[in-house]
């Protein structure tokens, strides 16, 4: 265990000095992320003459600024590094590597998060501060409890992205997929609107998919909409998803690489 934490930090490290490397470039790209400031402002000029649905005007700034740090804390692009691997053959490198190609992925990832983290964190706390009308719920146990489904959101993200990758062993427009991944996200996720707001069916069709989780969630317990049993229970469907992925995963994985081999790649 020792060694594996030892090599992981090398990985870290290594993708830290790469991103720093292109540390123009990834602040371009970061600043993109730029969505929920449209979708702020068209809400906030429909709840000019009042709340909409219980929200005031202070509460989609303050639901807006959440959903731009959480577009910041899980963005994942892996299924475009796949998908260029498995097709230019550098997959192949990567299998001769001491770790499972995955956590190089992972390393590279978590590097990315750790800069966004010291870059964005205080950005939202000071506007969270100086805007009128935002409240959060800032207690330690419910601090405690965004990081963790600040987590979980991210490795929803991350599995669901890799396992899309990884059908580029077979397809050779997976990435497709991806696009569907991203309307889905953003309209039953919370991305465009909050969950509140949606009209029937699909409030309740949002509350039953796992793509809640990767957003609307952390969001709701900052914002204090939940109570502590609610977020217990939010847990327990994010674990089960994280494991449902996860052992889609190791399946993909396993019959992907046998495909590759298969080729002579």
């Amino acid at each position: 265990m020792i060694q594996f934490l030892k090599k992981y930090i090398a990985l870290m490290r290594r993708s830290l000095a790469v991103h720093m490397e292109y540390r123009v470039a990834m602040f371009i790209w970061m600043l993109s992320a730029t969505f929920p400031l449209v979708m702020l402002a068209v809400w906030l000029s429909l709840a000019e003459d009042g709340p909409i649905a219980g929200f005031t005007a202070g509460d989609f700034v303050g639901y807006y600024l959440l959903s731009f740090y959480m577009r910041q804390m899980t963005s994942v692009w892996v299924a475009w590094e796949l998908d260029y691997d498995i097709r230019h053959g550098d997959m192949s490198s990567k299998l001769l590597h001491p770790l499972n190609p995955i956590h190089e992925y992972v390393a590279f990832n978590l590097a990315d998060k750790v800069i966004r983290g010291f870059m964005f964190t205080p950005v939202v706390i000071v506007v969270a501060l100086l805007a009128p009308g935002v409240t959060f719920l800032v207690t330690p146990l419910n601090l405690l409890f965004f990081a963790i489904a600040v987590m979980g959101a991210w490795a929803m993200r991350y599995f669901f992205q890799f396992n899309l990758g990884l059908l580029g062993f077979w397809f050779s427009q997976a990435l497709v997929l991806t696009d569907v991944f991203w309307m889905l996200f953003l309209l039953l996720g919370g991305g465009v609107a909050p969950i509140e707001l949606l009209p029937e069916p699909l409030r309740t069709i949002a509350y039953h998919l796992p793509f809640r989780f990767m957003m609307s969630f952390p969001i709701e317990i900052m914002m204090g909409r939940l109570s502590v049993n609610e977020i217990l229970v939010g847990f327990v469907s994010v674990a089960a998803w994280v494991v449902v992925l996860a052992t889609v995963y190791r399946i993909l994985w396993a019959r992907g690489i046998r495909q590759f081999s298969a080729f002579g790649a």
